[in-house]
């Protein structure tokens, strides 16, 4: 009976990683050169992508401009260099969606807005 009751909160913790798990992992195919909506569930502040570019990876931040910030917002920023790059961006508040018009091969890549919400896009 001892052993039943140590199993049980052992049991409660793996299914509760493995809902939020399951939950927070989408993924996103695209062609490139085709336009690629990303949906969050709420508008973030900053969004951040870790993609390989020329088998180095690295990682871009875009922030999402609210009126006060518009000399810092709209583009990807290569959080090392800290110089523009990428495609451009826009981001729809209202539908709360990250648009890539063109898609290029270099946009593949984990996006990502805190732990819990991973978006892979995978570029053909």
């Amino acid at each position: 009976m001892k052993q039943i009751i140590l199993i049980i909160p052992l049991l409660v913790i793996l299914i509760v990683q493995e809902s939020t798990a399951s939950m927070a992992r989408r993924y996103f195919y695209t062609k490139v050169g085709q336009r690629l909506e990303l949906d969050f569930y709420e508008t973030p502040k900053k969004i951040s992508r870790f993609v390989n570019a020329k088998n180095v990876g690295q990682t871009h931040v875009f922030t999402v401009c609210n009126g006060k910030n518009k000399a810092k917002c709209g583009f990807w920023l290569n959080t090392k260099t800290k110089k523009k790059v990428g495609p451009p961006t826009t981001y729809n508040k209202k539908k709360n969606l990250l648009i890539i018009p063109k898609v290029r091969a270099l946009d593949a890549g984990t996006y990502y807005v805190n732990s819990y919400e991973d978006l892979n896009v995978y570029v053909m």
